[in-house]
């Protein structure tokens, strides 16, 4: 477990773990889900969240798109919603 006090939201920070789900709706009716792999700092000491997405829409289905690596800020503004 990491926690990041420097960001200002420690204690959402704190919850971003490695097998952790978040997921955030788009206006598309698109739902797209993020599987944190693994939180570390890039070089210059900034922490990173690497994770999985996929995307899911009612008439579409299912797609699993890879890896992605957003700073660990980022990632909490984007991905707000956490999945059970």
């Amino acid at each position: 477990m990491y926690f990041f006090n420097m960001w200002g939201r420690g204690n959402a920070a704190a919850d971003i773990q490695p097998g952790n789900r978040f997921c955030r709706r788009r206006r598309d009716n698109v739902t797209e889900t993020a599987t944190v792999l693994d939180l570390r700092p890039d070089p210059f000491g900034i922490p990173h969240v690497h994770f999985t997405l996929s995307f899911e829409q009612p008439t579409l289905g299912h797609i699993d798109e890879g890896l992605r690596v957003l700073a660990l800020r980022s990632f909490i503004d984007a991905y707000r919603e956490r999945v059970a």
